[in-house]
């Protein structure tokens, strides 16, 4: 083989196999991280816990973040009447088996004019283990 060749195969496959080692990390709203942090801290023995479960499990950690604080919405004034719903009051995991495989689901709260919108299972990049 020529040298040029070589040195092309060596450059794209070098390209391709590179983006398996990269770490792309799930993009989260710093707000939202602020809301949902307990609920994670809980999961994982205290805020102690949780600072140790994100320095060893980076991934895994932005991945279950994401669920926390992305897996769902708040449609507001779905209805006409009730008090407006706080973000941070929203513990997803209790509202799990709500959630559809293929569609989205709507959870009407009774007293909440807002509802929650749960994301589709198989939109889910975290799936949770509960």
């Amino acid at each position: 083989m020529n040298l040029k060749f070589t040195f092309s195969l060596c450059f794209v496959l070098g390209i391709f196999f590179s983006g398996f080692s990269q770490i792309n990390p799930v993009e989260l709203n710093s707000d939202k991280i602020k809301l949902y942090t307990p609920y994670m801290a809980a999961r994982h023995g205290g805020n102690e816990g949780l600072e140790k479960y994100k320095a060893s499990n980076r991934v895994t950690y932005q991945k279950e973040m994401w669920y926390f604080t992305e897996s769902f919405y708040i449609k507001r004034d779905h209805t006409n009447s009730g008090i407006t719903m706080d973000d941070g009051l929203i513990d997803i995991t209790r509202f799990e088996q709500y959630r559809k495989a293929d569609t989205d689901a709507i959870v009407e709260l009774p007293g909440f004019k807002d509802a929650l919108v749960l994301l589709a299972k198989n939109k889910l990049i975290f799936k949770p283990d509960f």
